[in-house]
């Protein structure tokens, strides 16, 4: 005979909340905006709770969603149990202040300074007994956020298991090929990326963890055009592939941000930009999406304006 632990660890509790959503909406698209989910994961995730409950739980009409006698019998038990639930969760409310915990986070080299800065500071402000633990981006940022490696990605892929991984897109960029001011290209015009791929180029190790020769997103921009770029240096640190450019015909791809930094504006000359080869980065965390668990246990980070992220 199973236990009770054993039949409740095939269930879901997000679906719980999401069958709650659903009754008191009666619409997809509105449920699906109050769970900040996308439409096609809240429709994804109402398959799954027929599936468990085996009933249709809702037909769809014109005015909406209209549940079944069965869903409509499960609305006060429901209620029940996400308030006995909240109740369970309040009784250990995160409290910032006195948090000590270190949250492993998984950022892209080409983005890290941009958002790693204001991040460490609103944790300081807000959690001072708090520390952030910083990754490079992993080629395979599921399989670390699986292993407990870390607790959030930035990633220029969405997660293929978007079910357990819950994820949102938070903007694109695009590569620019840089030079130091004085590069032959730096005074040209009309550079083309033929004009660039004839001088040799140093390259930020976009995943510390893999072999020497993953990809970086500007060879794929570059293979339709049947181009190869001759890579004389790579390493995870930026200002050690600066230093190193200097007096070189060097060049170095990195994102259209990179000029709005004060040390390398100064050094830099953007020479081609990719414009047209937008890179989209999603975000995604190793916990369930709320309200049954808090992201990244407690810590809130809005990543579109890294000065509100919060706790």
């Amino acid at each position: 005979m199973k236990t009770l632990e054993q039949q409740l660890s095939r269930v879901d509790l997000n679906l719980l909340v999401s069958l709650s959503v659903l009754l008191k909406e009666k619409n997809v698209s509105r449920a699906a905006e109050t769970l900040y989910l996308s439409q096609p994961a809240m429709s994804r995730t109402l398959k799954r709770l027929r599936d468990v409950f085996d009933d249709p739980l809702f037909y769809r009409e014109s005015a909406g969603l209209q549940p079944t006698d069965k869903a409509l019998s499960l609305q006060e038990p429901l209620s029940e149990i996400l308030m006995s639930v909240n109740k369970l969760i309040d009784s250990t409310k995160f409290t910032p202040e006195l948090c000590d915990q270190t949250f492993k986070i998984s950022l892209p080299p080409l983005m890290s300074r941009q958002l790693s800065v204001p991040l460490v500071r609103e944790v300081m402000r807000a959690a001072p007994k708090a520390s952030l633990l910083e990754y490079p981006a992993s080629k395979d940022p599921e399989k670390l956020l699986k292993q407990r490696e870390v607790d959030f990605s930035i990633h220029i892929t969405t997660p293929a298991n978007k079910e357990e991984f819950p994820s949102e897109l938070i903007g694109s960029t695009y590569g620019v090929i840089y030079g130091m001011k004085d590069h032959p290209l730096a005074t040209k015009k009309g550079v083309s990326i033929e004009d660039c791929v004839k001088y040799p180029f140093m390259d930020l190790n976009l995943d510390l963890r893999s072999d020497a020769d993953s990809q970086n997103p500007v060879d794929e921009y570059l293979a339709p055009l049947g181009l190869k770029r001759e890579v004389t240096f790579k390493s995870g640190q930026l200002n050690t592939l600066v230093d190193a450019m200097e007096d070189s015909n060097n060049l170095l791809v990195s994102t259209h941000a990179l000029r709005s930094v004060d040390n390398f504006r100064e050094r830099l000359v953007p020479i081609y930009s990719m414009k047209a080869h937008w890179i989209s980065m999603s975000t995604c965390s190793n916990t369930s999406a709320p309200p049954i668990a808090p992201p990244i246990n407690g810590l809130k980070l809005d990543l579109r304006n890294p000065k509100r992220s919060r706790l």
